[in-house]
């Protein structure tokens, strides 16, 4: 299962800059070739926000902006994170990019140049912790 941000639950809809703020995702069913768009309960903590992600069984994801904290747990839960660029793509175009591999695979190698929160201080502002 791949999973999406964004903004709104259309298939029109296109990826959101945000993470853990984003209000739903669009899981991608590789098998049965669909989106679902499920609502993300965890909007606001991008670690809980993760760790909802793998309860749906979700091995990749995608994203514009994410902080430290978020990524951690995804690599914990064996998901692997993708930066797709900090503009909106439409979700086909996204699919498309994972099936050629244009995008950047993030690891714990190279996270330091792609992990950024979207805050203008560049902190999580989520008031968790990221232990």
């Amino acid at each position: 299962m791949i999973a999406i941000p964004i903004d709104n639950a259309s298939i029109d809809a296109k990826s959101s800059k945000l993470f853990g703020n984003v209000k739903y995702f669009a899981l991608w069913d590789k098998q049965e070739k669909k989106f679902t768009f499920i609502t993300n309960k965890e909007a606001g903590n991008g670690i809980k926000t993760a760790q909802l992600l793998s309860k749906w069984d979700v091995t990749q994801v995608v994203y514009s902006f994410m902080g430290d904290g978020p990524f951690g747990s995804l690599l914990k839960d064996k998901i692997d994170v993708y930066y797709i660029g900090g503009e909106p793509m439409e979700l086909t175009e996204i699919l498309k990019g994972l099936e050629k591999g244009s995008f950047i695979h993030v690891t714990s190698e190279n996270a330091s140049n792609y992990l950024d929160s979207g805050t203008a201080s560049g902190d999580c502002s989520c008031g968790c912790s990221h232990d």
